[in-house]
């Protein structure tokens, strides 16, 4: 809640700087600004502030009752005259060709975030550490001291290091993100095969041995270099047909590629390993070692 705080009023402040700037410091009650800048949504949400901060209240009052919706809705494109000439003004550390867009899509994420914080909803399968990151950025487009207070502070980045392990803990299982699109081949598979097979959902090719077990697993960006140095020694001319996956095998290491892990260990557990350097893929296996799914780090199904 301390980041989400920070955000909230952060991203509070700079849009209330700009609307003083533009429709004075009682905004709020500009005829101009009510009726023909803002949406009728917008417009709704701010007479619901006005009321609750009851007759009479100040600015800063009103301010206080609007919700962080409201402010992170003013970045949607129907404001896009608002920020025309303001984006770099209310967010002065804004990078060259970073646009209202990137920064409203980084608002709607952190509130839907915060909303399922907000309302006591689970969060242990969102990427916590992706949503902080992005707090700190949006804090930091506004003020670089702000958000170096903000990191310093949070104790997020603590918490994730140690946060239980093992499905007693109660996170989600890696059998709950496999999914089933994958290749199964043996060494005797032909490349031609394997790459027939390949398409946007089946990215990874996993070898079975004569015994049902997982020896290798390998996806296109492999295929593509076996491929390629093959051609250097045949003047470009490669036929995948006369070419198999024990070829492959032979010529590139993916030992380190892939990991094999049991279907019931906490997914926690396999988005470590997927954050490993080298590691491309999680396997699944069932309790007899059949694999059941995969989990491409390029498709972040995590």
């Amino acid at each position: 809640m301390y980041p989400l705080g920070v955000v909230e009023v952060t991203l509070r402040n700079a849009i209330d700087a700009l609307l003083k700037a533009r429709h004075g410091h009682s905004w709020h009650l500009d005829p101009q600004f009510c009726n023909t800048v803002l949406m009728p949504e917008g417009l709704a949400t701010l007479q619901k502030a006005i009321a609750r901060a009851g007759p009479g209240a100040t600015h800063s009052q009103v301010v206080a009752e609007l919700t962080f919706d409201f402010w992170s809705n003013l970045l949607r494109p129907e404001y896009g005259n608002l920020w025309r000439t303001s984006l770099n003004i209310v967010f002065p550390n804004i990078a060259r060709g970073t646009s209202r867009h990137d920064v409203q899509s980084m608002a709607k994420a952190i509130n839907r975030f915060r909303n399922r914080v907000a309302h006591h909803e689970p969060v242990l399968d969102l990427n916590i550490t992706d949503v902080h990151a992005k707090i700190v950025e949006l804090v930091r487009l506004r003020c670089t001291e702000t958000a170096a207070w903000l990191k310093h502070h949070s104790t997020v980045s603590a918490i994730i290091r140690t946060r239980p392990r093992g499905p007693a803990a109660g996170f989600v299982s890696l059998q709950t993100r496999l999914a089933p699109d994958y290749v199964e081949v043996t060494e005797a598979t032909t490349l031609e095969h394997v790459s027939e097979q390949f398409d946007r959902k089946h990215q990874v090719a996993i070898c079975i041995d004569g015994d049902g077990v997982v020896t290798a697993a390998f996806g296109p960006i492999e295929l593509i270099q076996y491929l390629a140095a093959a051609a250097k020694t045949t003047d470009g001319l490669v036929a995948p047909v006369e070419h198999t996956v024990k070829h492959l095998l032979t010529t590139i290491d993916v030992s380190e590629t892939w990991v094999a892990m049991p279907a019931s260990t906490a997914l926690a557990l396999a988005i470590d390993r997927l954050t490993e350097k080298k590691v491309n893929m999680v396997i699944g296996l069932d309790p007899a070692g059949t694999p059941v799914g995969v989990i491409p780090r390029a498709q972040r199904r995590y």
